[in-house]
């Protein structure tokens, strides 16, 4: 009996310290999060909607020592409390910081430290990579291209599914994508730009190589009518940044018979990044504007710019093959139907968050408090009715039609408490003030890997989704 006893205490206490060990780890170092909503697509996926394909959303790790090791920075997709209601876990990326301000213009990010001279903020190679969106030959989040025709030009070109081919003469031969490329897929098979679409000039073109008779070839990416190239030759090569003044910056690069060569070629965040065989160059635009190019409405194809974005391939005397070849586009950032600003003044002690899913994301441009203050100065702060925040809680509406002792009851404030009080009790109110700032202590944890869905047959047959998350 006493053997028994000692084996059974020795088990007791190992699994009570397993279990003491789980709940610390999952209170202090990492815990799995569920993605429910699209508000980050394509980088994570939400569980679908009624009507749709079936789709699992994405499960997620998240490290919650992270920042108690270093601050937050921007471009780190965390998890936080809802500001407007704690109870309610909500996962964006990090894009303001404390005591700055920060703008959205033309798809960027904008910060200053005084409001009045400002930087455009260039998002770090890893970041910058996963924030390139499929285009063509099949977009991430929209219809495919394949089977009509993407491509026009010279008939020294041509293209087959994901594959261009060029065998160009002394005269240059050039192939334009004859696409809008757009910020997210209700495209048509024409390319034509639907309501709340807005066009992209930041824009990668990638391929793999194969050289069979040296000469040159242009990339030329046109953003608001302005063209910038790179131009790889037998005898000169070079970055070139367009405008009234272009600015060169020579190539340590030759264009050879029978090499081949994976190349990458991107206009982003106002600079040219170039990259061969994995080496990269980045050229940043020369003689930056010290404010945002314009901090007016981006939303919907009434404020599309008249100017020009787009992209052209030139050849001169190459002939090669350019397989795997692909368009991608950039995380292009748009103020939102409802957004009543697009620059913000952030406090101390706050962040600001949007989603990657730019036009479908409930994210800091949008929140919005509805505040009462009662006769013995508290104040109350809850969400008011929106389509992620139903009924039942009361609206300042209801209130205007109560009597004085009626009981106003809002059953999750700002802090996730219920509260209640009389009618007639409310001194002041003010309806929907924007609350765009998170508080540093709602702010959980960064998001680094996603675990779930694998794929594991007969059981489940989507596509593996284990990624880390940058």
């Amino acid at each position: 009996m006493r053997g028994m006893g000692l084996f059974l205490r020795d088990n007791i206490e190992a699994f009570a310290v397993a279990i003491a060990m789980a709940l610390v780890i999952r209170h202090y170092c990492v815990e799995a999060f569920r993605i429910p909503t699209g508000s980050m697509m394509p980088t994570l996926y939400g569980d679908n909607k009624p009507g749709e394909p079936r789709r699992h959303g994405d499960r997620i790790l998240v490290d919650k020592f992270a920042w108690m090791r270093d601050d937050p920075q921007r471009w780190q997709v965390m998890v936080f409390q809802y500001p407007l209601n704690r109870n309610k876990n909500f996962i964006k990326r990090l894009i303001g910081l404390p005591d700055e301000w920060l703008a959205t213009a033309d798809g960027d990010i904008w910060t200053s430290k005084d409001g009045e001279t400002w930087k455009i903020e260039r998002k770090p190679p890893g970041v910058r990579d996963r924030l390139f969106f499929p285009y063509w030959p099949e977009p991430t989040d929209g219809p495919s291209f394949q089977g009509s025709p993407c491509w026009a030009g010279d008939s020294d070109w041509s293209f087959d599914a994901d594959t261009l081919s060029v065998d160009s003469g002394e005269k240059p031969a050039s192939y334009q994508f004859a696409r809008a490329v757009l910020t997210y897929g209700d495209v048509d098979r024409r390319g034509r730009i639907g309501r709340g679409e807005v066009e992209v000039g930041d824009i990668r073109f990638r391929a793999s190589v194969d050289v069979e008779r040296e000469g040159d070839l242009e990339i030329r990416i046109e953003e608001h009518g302005i063209v910038h190239l790179v131009r790889l030759g037998a005898d000169e090569s070079y970055l070139e940044v367009g405008g009234d003044k272009p600015e060169r910056r020579a190539l340590d690069f030759r264009i050879e018979r029978d090499e081949s060569f994976d190349l990458s070629f991107a206009n982003v965040d106002d600079s040219l990044v170039l990259r061969i065989d994995g080496d990269e160059i980045v050229f940043a635009f020369p003689n930056m504007p010290t404010s945002p190019p314009g901090i007016g409405p981006d939303y919907g194809i009434e404020h599309r710019d008249s100017d020009a974005n787009g992209l052209t391939l030139v050849a001169e005397g190459l002939k090669a093959v350019f397989s795997d070849a692909r368009v991608e586009r950039d995380l292009h950032y748009v103020r939102s139907s409802g957004q009543t600003a697009s620059k913000w003044q952030i406090p101390a002690g706050h962040y600001f968050a949007l989603g990657d899913n730019t036009q479908s994301s409930k994210d800091s441009r949008e929140w919005k408090l509805d505040t009462i203050t009662l006769m013995d100065g508290t104040m109350i702060e809850w969400e008011p009715e929106t389509r992620s925040a139903p009924p039942p809680n009361a609206t300042l509406d209801q209130l205007n039609l109560m009597g004085p002792d009626e009981a106003f009851v809002i059953l999750e404030d700002k802090n996730g408490l219920r509260r209640e009080f009389r009618a007639g009790d409310v001194a002041d109110t003010q309806s929907r003030v924007p609350s765009p700032f998170i508080p540093a202590d709602h702010l959980i944890g960064r998001a680094f890997g996603v675990f779930w869905p694998i794929y594991v047959p007969p059981a489940y047959r989507g596509a593996t989704r284990i990624k880390l998350i940058r």
